[in-house]
């Protein structure tokens, strides 16, 4: 099940990234199964919250582009701790103006505090595309909340469609739901392999 909503989203941007595109294009829109916070946990291999604090679009060792971002890691809430880390996701543009934006995928910038979802080693993909992307904003009142944008991306939902929205919710909301879910799933897989053995 966790890769179902990711290659239903990107099936179609994985296929056009073979190919590198004289110059980057946003207009299009990717399609994603809509996913709640457990879903984006169920789903994901690993979820880290921390700021962005560099980015650089290259080609890798098979000529495709493809954008490295630097993260200093405040909290890692599943997976191998770090304090720091590169994240390789497909895409971007390089100093030469060359390479692809695809369809669904979030838009990461220097300097945002951000959780992701991540799917694989190596090459990364957020974990529902846009999804699996949350900005973490200070409040004038000084506390925390978190914003998730899905831009372009158009959810399908078992009722309906829908295209892109913000929607927020308080921190302590946010990481409290994504704790208990990871708490939750490490139980499952922890008791599922004991009653296996």
């Amino acid at each position: 099940m966790r890769w179902i909503a990711l290659i239903l989203a990107a099936a179609g941007s994985i296929w056009a990234f073979g190919f590198q595109n004289p110059a980057p294009s946003s207009a299009q829109a990717g399609t994603a199964i809509r996913m709640d916070v457990e879903q984006l946990v169920d789903g994901a291999d690993r979820i880290v919250q921390g700021r962005i604090s560099g980015r650089r679009t290259v080609r890798d060792h098979l000529g495709r582009v493809v954008t490295d971002y630097e993260m200093d890691v405040e909290r890692t809430f599943l997976g191998e701790p770090a304090e720091t880390r590169t994240i390789r996701m497909p895409g971007g543009v390089t100093a030469e103006g060359r390479g692809m934006v695809l369809p669904g995928m979030p838009q990461i910038q220097v300097g945002e505090e951000v959780v992701l979802f991540l799917n694989g080693e190596g090459m990364q993909l957020p974990t529902g595309l846009a999804q699996g992307k949350y900005r973490v904003l200070s409040t004038a009142h000084g506390s925390q909340q978190v914003m998730q944008s899905t831009g372009s991306l158009e959810l399908v939902g078992a009722a309906s469609h829908q295209h892109g929205a913000v929607t927020s919710m308080s921190y302590s909301e946010f990481s409290g739901r994504v704790q208990a879910r990871v708490t939750e799933r490490l139980f499952r897989e922890s008791y599922g392999s004991e009653t296996n053995r």
